[in-house]
């Protein structure tokens, strides 16, 4: 135990047999944590964050299981094999996703109660075990039932917890480490569909499903095991690697002294009730949920939209390829960016860039017009993908970071099930896909204009921005 806990344990020990402590809660919950986390050594002038990043990063792609880019290399195959309709298949993904969304709200309060560690470990083995469970279904409920703890656990829960990691080590830098780790998860978007349809064709998607799940828990669970920790104060050391008093770069969030910037170490963060009081929280969930909704129908039915416009399926292909590398330089830039920049100007340009190339798409005719469809909505993408990343620990705090996550989280998991099957649902009613993507124009231009009213909550405890 650190000397900081021990003096934290000698504030509170005279008081505790009378019911009263003085001490803060979020204190309390970092000696807690402290006292049931194994010690560990780190070398002096290391920052032990900066081994977390790559832990967090193959966390990230071991959301693969419960991703649109990897559950679609199964879906033929599971299609013929259990001879459901293209309305079947559509329907259990969006059922099993949208019930996926409830109980993710809960992921959260425990992240927050246990600590992540304890809770990725459990959401591991979990998602392990969905894994195998996806490889013995038989029909359409058991098929829903498998969506739904693959979206629950994969791209729901780990994503969540995933990104919550770097928010608890990261402040001032954590944009950067952001668009470090979207490195790994644009190399998943490209080769992890490749490495599975390989696989479904060598080994049968029964099989492949059973690896997948001995693959996701052989790389997370020694890592859990042995290197992570929960927070810096459980090492001791302090955000960012620098102590409380330490100067720092100006980012959002920060707050000039003298000819100096210090950065805001909030002891006390916003609840989920104080932060739904705000007109920002309700506008970056819902741009949140719309750019999830949005960007899994269309990539969920490219294909389809490219056969439906005669454009040869290995052109349709390629796009990905624009689309992935687009979305990984923005989501790399973006995330230094998000350093220096005021995070509505960033937002601003991430949904008018997903509004352009939605625009695009509607007009395309030509392979060449789809990849510039798959250039613009892949860099509004990354650029949205490097806000989400920062935005919601820098204006509400780490201490109740995980409900208020994980409630926005649950918006964007529900509203990425309904978007594959708008497009589906005006395919099948009026024989186009055209009449789902001007509603989602529709959707997307208004809220180009209202990402510049997002700005950072007012309270006294917490450092107001500077101006930008």
């Amino acid at each position: 135990m650190s000397d900081s806990d021990l003096s934290l344990l000698g504030r509170a020990s005279p008081v505790i047999a009378e019911g009263v402590c003085d001490i803060q809660p979020n204190e309390l919950l970092a000696l807690t944590t402290s006292i049931h986390t194994p010690a560990l050594r780190v070398p002096q002038g290391f920052f032990y964050g900066y081994l977390m990043v790559p832990v967090a990063s193959l966390a990230q792609i071991c959301t693969a299981p419960g991703q649109t880019f990897a559950i679609s290399a199964f879906i033929p195959a599971i299609r013929d094999s259990l001879q459901l309709s293209e309305i079947s298949l559509t329907s259990a993904y969006m059922i099993g996703t949208l019930l996926a969304a409830f109980p993710l709200m809960l992921v959260g309060p425990i992240a927050d109660r246990i600590g992540n560690r304890a809770t990725i470990t459990g959401i591991v083995l979990l998602l392990a075990g969905a894994c195998f469970f996806a490889s013995f279904v038989n029909s359409f409920v058991t098929l829903l039932l498998a969506f739904l703890a693959l979206r629950f656990l994969g791209q729901g829960s780990l994503s969540l917890l995933s990104s919550n990691t770097t928010s608890m080590w990261f402040r001032t830098k954590l944009g950067r480490v952001s668009a470090i780790m979207s490195i790994g998860m644009a190399g998943a978007f490209a080769v992890i569909p490749g490495w599975l349809l390989a696989s479904i064709e060598s080994y049968g998607w029964r099989e492949t499903y059973r690896g997948l799940g001995l693959v996701v828990a052989g790389i997370m669970l020694p890592l859990l095991a042995i290197v992570y920790r929960n927070r810096p104060e459980d090492v001791g050391q302090h955000l960012d690697g620098n102590r409380p008093d330490e100067p720092l770069p100006h980012a959002e969030g920060s707050r000039a002294t003298g000819s100096q910037r210090t950065v805001a170490i909030e002891e006390r963060s916003l609840s989920l009730r104080d932060a739904m009081r705000q007109p920002t929280f309700w506008i970056l969930m819902t741009i949140m949920s719309a750019w999830a909704m949005i960007g899994t129908g269309l990539v969920f039915y490219l294909f389809a939209i490219g056969e439906a416009r005669g454009i040869d399926k290995d052109a349709t292909a390629a796009v990905f390829k624009t689309f992935a590398l687009s979305m990984l330089a923005m989501q790399f830039s973006g995330g230094f960016l998000a350093d220096r920049f005021a995070l509505h100007h960033l937002l601003f340009a991430g949904v008018g860039l997903l509004s352009l190339g939605t625009l695009t798409l509607f007009f395309a005719q030509t392979s060449p017009q789809l990849h510039l469809f798959g250039l613009l909505f892949g860099a509004g993408q990354g650029i949205t993908v490097a806000v989400n990343a920062t935005v919601w620990v820098r204006y509400y705090g780490r201490a109740h970071l995980g409900k208020i996550r994980g409630t926005s989280w649950s918006a964007s998991v529900a509203g990425s099930g309904a978007g594959p099957f708008l497009l589906g649902w005006a395919k099948d009613h009026s024989g186009h896909f055209e009449p789902a993507i001007i509603a989602f124009l529709c959707i997307l231009i208004p809220l180009v204009l209202l990402a510049l009213w997002v700005r950072p909550p007012a309270r006294p405890d917490v450092l107001a921005p500077a101006a930008s």
